[in-house]
């Protein structure tokens, strides 16, 4: 592409972006960041944690995640151990970080030695310490002592900013607020001992001189470090006896605030949805702002600013809206990379109802899924009362979220949801006009998910081919420039919807940066789906995609779940498909492969798809 196009991707960002991300980046290379000034605070021998609450009622269930063996993304890897894992490697391959000894301004975190550095920060977010802190209030010998053990063991192999677990300022947020959040579960008063206190202090010193950075990110960064800010700063001056400490703290609480009610105006839509276009980055954002509230009420803090909790209360309801309330599962649409926050009870990576609930408790005033035994779960070790429960509400058969580029089409047991094009903040996915279906909570046509940011292959789940919908000559609906940046962003053309008795439906076009044109009308009967597209465009070739989820599975039908007859027609004649074998990924750095149909056509096209359900 031309520098002209470049530079007017670039301008797209935000000036306030690229400033920020500029100023982190020059003021590493030359040495003169404030980072880099930055000094620990010494770590006093004893224990972290020192006592634990009287037991919390026996129905409580700990997570099943680090029990007896290490977890990664949602799932468990390795063989069992009690032992603390070697905290500079990928978890899952042993492939062991090298520079471990250097500062982390010196590491790339996009070396070639572990393949993907998110494998290897897995254990240094401390979800086993919330496993723990469970284990130990609910009276399981020794897990107090584990805790403090392996506290010791990580800053004894992680000294303070040396080594690759001290690169993102998110990663380190995200520790600090686990070691909170299980100073919570241990005794909801929240002690802090003198080494807790100079660890949370030495974390908070890393954060909150890349904050810039992180805000220039326009994601998930500086809402995460924001709530690290915050809670972190709060507890401190709440618990602190060390006058300087309380001092250092107030001011970390303030910026924390500053930053959130900053990026939650920003980042998150008129919709509710949020700037990164992704359901599980949206479950991240939102557990972030509902552990900032949860600290906040319990340690007497004021509120935020009134516009901040009516953006909290929106994306809280936008993630409502997309949850199933039986199976908790959500579509795998836009960026996954395996985060979550809260692994606290007998919640799953891909449930989010415990998520909501605790939102909609916080910031709506009545829990949804409030039947749901994670929520139970969830609420109870985090002390928070079920307030006014609220049974699911009657899905409306069209829905259309205009910023966040999502429409919807139900009739209570299928739901339709139609990826719209047009983007406010850099799309990660090329995923214009994507159709994903569901019936009875199951995931029929399923996106491709993400897999990984870097191990080899990880280009296929992005692209337009990794997504149903249609692909011109073999390529993506806009070029790419870096791993996480496209240009020639693709633009809404059309938005339509029509709702009567027989039939909803929902329309949607583009023309790409080669003139391509794709129009896509999704219509819902009764007993059918319709999805008519039309294609325009000099092109050469033009490919249909449509990925049969584990569910719906023609090619091995003996093993379906849910039987579908597909047919797919041009002018009137059905044609046949080309089956494949494609790839998804629920969880990150793991892949399945699932059954694939592409149709292809040579030049301008009206094609039908039938699907009898």
């Amino acid at each position: 592409m031309s520098l002209p196009t470049r530079l007017a991707t670039y301008y797209k960002l935000g000036l306030r972006s690229l400033f920020d991300v500029g100023i982190y980046r020059i003021g590493l290379k030359i040495g003169l960041h404030p980072v880099l000034k930055i000094t620990p605070s010494k770590i006093r021998d004893g224990d972290f944690f020192v006592s634990v609450a009287e037991s919390l009622n026996q129905t409580l269930c700990p997570t099943e995640i680090w029990q007896d063996r290490p977890w990664a993304f949602g799932k468990p890897v390795g063989e069992p151990s009690d032992e603390p894992p070697d905290w500079h490697t990928n978890i899952i391959t042993g492939a062991k970080c090298n520079n471990v000894d250097a500062h982390w301004a010196n590491i790339s975190a996009f070396s070639s030695d572990v393949e993907d550095i998110k494998t290897v920060w897995e254990a240094s977010r401390f979800d086993w310490l919330l496993a723990f802190s469970q284990n130990a209030r609910a009276d399981i010998a020794d897990a107090l002592k584990k805790i403090n053990a392996w506290l010791t063991d990580w800053n004894l192999h992680n000294p303070a900013y040396y080594g690759p677990n001290w690169i993102c300022g998110q990663e380190a947020s995200i520790r600090t607020v686990h070691l909170l959040i299980a100073a919570y579960i241990l005794d909801n008063d929240i002690p802090i001992s003198s080494p807790l206190e100079a660890m949370l202090l030495t974390h908070l010193r890393r954060i909150a001189p890349t904050i810039g950075y992180a805000r220039g990110q326009n994601n998930n960064h500086a809402t995460s470090e924001a709530m690290a800010l915050y809670v972190g700063g709060l507890c401190l001056s709440k618990r602190s006896k060390n006058k300087d400490t309380i001092d250092e703290a107030l001011n970390y609480m303030s910026i924390g605030q500053s930053l959130a009610e900053e990026r939650v105006n920003a980042l998150i839509f008129s919709d509710g949805g949020f700037a990164q276009y992704s359901f599980v980055y949206h479950r991240l954002m939102l557990d972030s702002l509902s552990v900032m509230e949860l600290f906040r009420e319990k340690l007497g803090a004021s509120k935020f600013h009134s516009t901040y909790y009516d953006k909290a209360k929106l994306a809280s309801q936008w993630l409502r809206f997309f949850t199933d309330s039986t199976t908790g599962e959500v579509p795998n649409i836009g960026s996954n990379d395996g985060a979550m926050l809260l692994p606290i009870g007998n919640v799953e990576y891909r449930d989010f109802r415990a998520s909501c609930a605790l939102a909609s408790t916080l910031f709506e005033g009545r829990t949804y899924f409030s039947e749901a035994n994670c929520v139970a779960d969830m609420l109870g070790w985090l002390a928070v009362p079920i307030s006014n429960p609220k049974v699911k509400e009657k899905t409306p058969r069209v829905k259309i979220f205009p910023d966040s580029g999502l429409g919807a089409l139900s009739d209570g047991d299928i739901c339709i949801y139609l990826r719209l094009p047009g983007y406010k903040f850099r799309p990660h996915q090329a995923d214009a006009l994507h159709v994903d279906i569901w019936k009875s909570g199951e995931n029929l046509f399923c996106d491709s998910g993400t897999y990984s940011y870097a191990k080899e292959g990880w280009e296929y789940f992005p692209s337009t081919a990794a997504h149903n919908t249609v692909e011109f000559d073999r390529r993506d609906q806009m070029p790419r420039i870096s791993r996480f940046l496209y240009e020639k962003w693709t633009k809404r053309q059309t938005l339509e919807s029509v709702e009567n008795d027989d039939f909803s439906s929902l329309s949607s076009s583009y023309t790409d940066y080669r003139n391509m044109r794709h129009k896509r009308t999704v219509l819902l009967y009764s007993d059918r789906i319709i999805i008519k597209d039309s294609l325009s465009g000099n092109f050469k070739t033009a490919s249909l995609f449509w990925r049969l989820g584990t569910a719906a599975n023609p090619m091995e039908s003996k093993s379906s779940n849910q039987q579908l007859e597909i047919n797919v027609s041009l002018k009137g004649k059905n044609i046949e498909p080309v089956l494949k074998k494609g790839k998804t990924s629920l969880y990150y750095y793991e892949c399945e492969r699932i059954d694939l149909m592409e149709y292809m056509v040579l030049d301008k096209s009206n094609i039908t798809t039938e699907i009898k359900v």
